[in-house]
């Protein structure tokens, strides 16, 4: 069994055997993960390498974790951004892949406190229709998904999980990787 993890730093962070998919490594030993995460990427950035660096594997599943960057640009509009994982989840449904949506939001405030700015106001705009178009995309093309997969580590920045104010460290990529893994687990059942 082959598992594609496609993502951004949030896929690459965490250090030698600390990525959430090292952890699936070591769980999955007789599974071969690949890394597929870079820095900085974008839902569209995602889509434009989907083939070269998700289906020429032939994998098995493909996990998206993608989206945490389109949300501090807020630059591009949400149909555009819905329409990139669309067409990622949909390639790799045609090519018989089964697909894990790894999601950085989720349905639980953040934070209580009222955005400070006109910014703060559009990245939450921006994290609710994200959140929102991945369920849908989930919903209807019958994939998994792992809504907020940082949830069991927030908020940003709290030690012992966090490297920077972003990224999570080994030990924060490890709960991380569990709450992946469980629907790693419904994926790969027959």
């Amino acid at each position: 069994m082959t598992i594609v993890c496609l993502g951004d730093s949030l896929t690459t962070c965490g250090g030698a055997g600390g990525r959430y998919s090292d952890y699936l490594q070591t769980w999955l030993p007789n599974c071969k993960i690949i890394n597929k995460g870079i820095l900085g990427d974008t839902l569209d950035g995602g889509r434009s390498r989907f083939h070269r660096d998700a289906l020429r594997f032939e994998p098995n599943v493909v996990i998206i974790g993608l989206g945490a960057n389109d949300y501090w640009q807020a630059s591009q509009p949400i149909d555009q951004l819905a329409a990139d994982l669309e067409s990622m989840v949909s390639s790799a449904k045609n090519a018989g892949v089964e697909v894990i949506v790894a999601g950085c939001f989720g349905e639980h405030e953040d934070s209580e406190t009222p955005p400070e700015n006109e910014i703060d106001e559009k990245r939450n705009l921006y994290a609710s229709a994200i959140a929102a178009f991945e369920f849908d995309i989930v919903k209807r093309y019958h994939c998994y998904y792992v809504p907020d997969m940082q949830i069991d580590i927030t908020p940003n920045g709290t030690p012992p999980y966090w490297a920077d104010i972003n990224h999570p460290n080994k030990t924060g990529n490890e709960l991380v990787a569990k709450r992946i893994y469980a629907e790693l687990q419904k994926a790969l059942s027959p």
